[in-house]
């Protein structure tokens, strides 16, 4: 799949992914909440990262009228033209795009963390009508209201948010947040509160808030290990403002562990085509039985160009959802991943017809500062060929590999590096993993 172009109606240049944004509004400013291009998270089922850009684009919300990095020219643009780089580092460093940091969440925090844990429950087994699946779960869901100036109610991003305990604990996405100064919280019942941030994690791009209510409808999460493609959901959250809250839309699992690259990092995301719009950001996506099974945080949105795309939704796990909130709850921030601080990414095969020389596995893009693999002179412009012995040619073979890991382990990098007078070197190097908070 092609990265192709394509304008917006306000005039900007994005790529094929686009995170269901929250709706922003305004008289003179439609804020709409924008990031760009590939990510790499490996977290997922476990908490784990090193860091790595993958080629397809991808578009967490829009804020402005540009995207914060601008869309990557379709690859084929430049295989297609032998000569365009002549050495092949300066070919990756147009192709990938470092990590950015988001804008952060001036949000007043609370003052302190609740002794709180999600539970995901077992799949229930007995289906309810697309009727009682709203009215069991509607009343979980919320509008998030997050403002970008303190003095100024005409500027906000608008989102989604699930109710996870009766005493007014709330997720949403990081994305629907960052970069806003205040919130507020609409629920079902129309009542609104001032919002307290617990805390927010842009790379799993989840963030839990707080309300000063009791006797709040919790919704109930669920396992997914069980989840099958062609499972009917229901996504229930605001789209496009407030005149659309509430809104229930239906469709299929269409796709398991979907990892989708973004900023540096990369998700690995349940894909549906349940419609998700502006504003479905942070909301539900739920079986049958009512039960939540992910937070819908992104969509694939339309071309301008020959190919129109429909249908084609994605959702943070539960599981995932789980292990980023309970560590938000207890520590107001996401703990405990292991990390090799390296910017990584697949060599496409365009490259690899046009530098034939270069072997099979992950291109480094970007190496942290703070990380051993720094300290122990990992290069951008090294391949790494293989993780402790075993081959590695996508980002999921690594983060599989740092999943089972913990942060002070250690890793045997096997490096391919191209050195002065296209001198090649193939060696082995022991790296220490570190926290990703320490590095990124």
């Amino acid at each position: 799949m092609s990265n192709e172009w394509y304008t917006d109606p306000s005039g900007q240049e994005n790529s094929w992914y686009e995170q269901a944004p929250p709706r922003a509004a305004a008289a003179a400013v439609q804020a709409r909440r924008g990031n760009a291009k590939g990510w790499l998270i490996v977290l997922l089922s476990s908490l784990f990262l090193i860091a790595l850009i993958a080629a397809t684009a991808v578009v967490f919300g829009s804020r402005g009228s540009k995207s914060d990095t601008p869309a990557l020219p379709d690859i084929g643009e430049w295989g297609d033209k032998p000569g365009v780089f002549d050495d092949f580092r300066d070919f990756f460093e147009n192709y990938y795009t470092a990590f950015e940091e988001r804008a952060d969440c001036l949000i007043p925090r609370v003052s302190g963390y609740p002794n709180v844990e999600l539970t995901l429950m077992p799949a229930d087994e007995f289906p309810l009508t697309l009727q009682q699946v709203y009215e069991k779960c509607a009343p979980s869901v919320v509008a998030v209201t997050a403002y970008i100036e303190e003095d100024n109610d005409d500027r906000y991003y608008w989102g989604t948010g699930i109710i996870l305990t009766q005493d007014g604990y709330i997720v949403t996405n990081s994305h629907v947040v960052e970069g806003s100064c205040r919130a507020k919280v609409t629920l079902w019942n129309d009542e609104e509160y001032d919002v307290l941030l617990v805390g927010n994690d842009s790379r799993s791009d989840i963030a839990v808030l707080k309300i000063n209510a009791r006797g709040l409808t919790a919704a109930e999460f669920c396992d997914t290990t069980a989840l099958c493609v062609g499972d009917q959901v229901v996504a229930i959250g605001n789209p496009l403002g407030n005149e659309f809250r509430s809104t229930m839309t239906e469709g299929i699992i269409s796709g398991i562990d979907r990892d989708i690259s973004y900023n540096g990092t990369t998700l690995t995301l349940l894909q549906t085509s349940a419609p998700i719009n502006e504003g479905n950001s942070g909301g539900p996506l739920i079986n049958m039985s009512g039960q939540v099974i992910g937070i819908t945080n992104m969509k694939m949105s339309n071309s301008t160009g020959a190919v129109t795309i429909e249908g084609v939704g994605f959702a943070i796990p539960s599981q995932t959802v789980k292990t980023m909130a309970d560590s938000i709850l207890a520590h107001g921030e996401v703990l405990g991943r292991p990390a090799l601080g390296l910017t990584l990414g697949a060599i496409p095969d365009e490259a690899r017809k046009q530098y034939e020389y270069l072997p099979e596995g992950l291109y480094v893009s970007g190496v942290a500062e703070g990380s051993d693999c720094r300290e122990k002179g990992v290069l951008v412009g090294d391949v790494i060929t293989a993780v402790n012995g075993r081959n590695v040619s996508t980002t999921a073979d690594v983060t599989d590999i740092i999943a089972q890991c913990s942060v002070g382990d250690t890793m045997v990098l096997t490096i391919w590096r191209m050195g002065k007078g296209d001198a090649v070197q193939v060696f082995e190097l022991l790296v220490t993993l570190v926290d990703v908070n320490d590095v990124y």
